[in-house]
């Protein structure tokens, strides 16, 4: 937990603990939306359903059920190669590579079109404080290759600068369309502006933004963000992976933006990790 500087900013910090979520889509809640149901909603919260070439970095992790064996979708992630995808750290801490499959390439949340891959190794932030979400990253080596087509299925570029306060952000996903709601069966999109982390200190979250995070959402109005389900997902600016789907309160929340793993600030670690994994993958080729 970060210092504050005052008491009234320390008992928000505990409010905020207490309350705040990582925006994972737990088993239990998913919801089975139709086809005309996601068409009527026709949003995360506040956006509209896209298809997957809009977004071909996106997959969906779906993770393995204890009472069926089946795998539901947990979280969302981004495809950085065939054998690389970037997630958030929430999306995998305390769980095995053999509990997801990853789909790429499909449209609905459950459906079985694209491509399926299995999970062979985890590499998670080695500093993610699962208190604060503070470095919410993870890599996540895959046992079989991405068939990349640059079409349905595409590598997404890094982003190696910070974003620029005011910026238009696209964030996707199949999360709820509202707190506690309904999961969208197709995949959405919704645009945010970027607040600088300087501001969203400030003015909502008081001392909470770490450099490791980035801020977005419609400054005291809200009615759009990223929402329950939508975890390690992308944020996108300049068609460039600045934010990985992190935490908040609520969603779409007038006095609480979306917070976001901070791709530009992260990057050092996540360029250390993959050329690792190129490594060892080009070792055993």
């Amino acid at each position: 937990m970060m210092k504050t500087g005052t008491i009234f900013g320390a008992i928000l910090a505990l409010i905020l603990m207490g309350t705040s979520c990582a925006r994972t889509l737990k088993e239990a809640d998913t919801v089975v939306v139709t086809d005309t149901d996601s068409a009527i909603n026709g949003r995360i919260v506040g956006g509209r359903t896209v298809d997957i070439s809009a977004h071909p970095h996106q997959v969906s992790m779906r993770l393995k059920s204890i009472q069926s064996a089946s795998y539901s979708h947990y979280c969302g992630g981004s495809i950085i190669s065939e054998s690389i995808v970037l997630t958030a750290a929430y999306c995998v801490i305390g769980k095995e590579p053999s509990q997801y499959q990853i789909v790429a390439g499909a449209n609905q949340r459950r459906s079985a079109d694209g491509a399926i891959a299995t999970v062979k190794e985890i590499i998670m932030h080695e500093q993610y404080t699962p208190s604060t979400y503070d470095n919410d990253v993870a890599i996540v080596v895959l046992g079989t290759p991405l068939p990349i087509n640059n079409f349905t299925i595409k590598a997404v570029p890094l982003a190696e600068e910070g974003s620029l306060n005011g910026a238009t952000a696209t964030v996707s996903g199949w999360g709820t369309l509202s707190t506690g709601g309904s999961s969208a069966n197709l995949l959405q999109e919704v645009n945010v502006p970027i607040i600088s982390n300087e501001l969203c200190n400030a003015n909502y979250y008081n001392g909470l933004i770490t450099d490791s995070m980035l801020c977005a959402g419609v400054r005291d109005t809200g009615g759009k963000d990223a929402c329950d389900g939508d975890s390690g997902g992308p944020l996108l600016v300049n068609n460039k992976l600045a934010g990985i789907v992190s935490w908040g309160v609520g969603c779409a929340q007038a006095k609480y933006p979306g917070v976001y793993a901070n791709v530009s600030y992260l990057l050092p670690w996540i360029r250390e990790k993959i050329a690792e994994v190129e490594l060892t993958l080009l070792s055993q080729n």
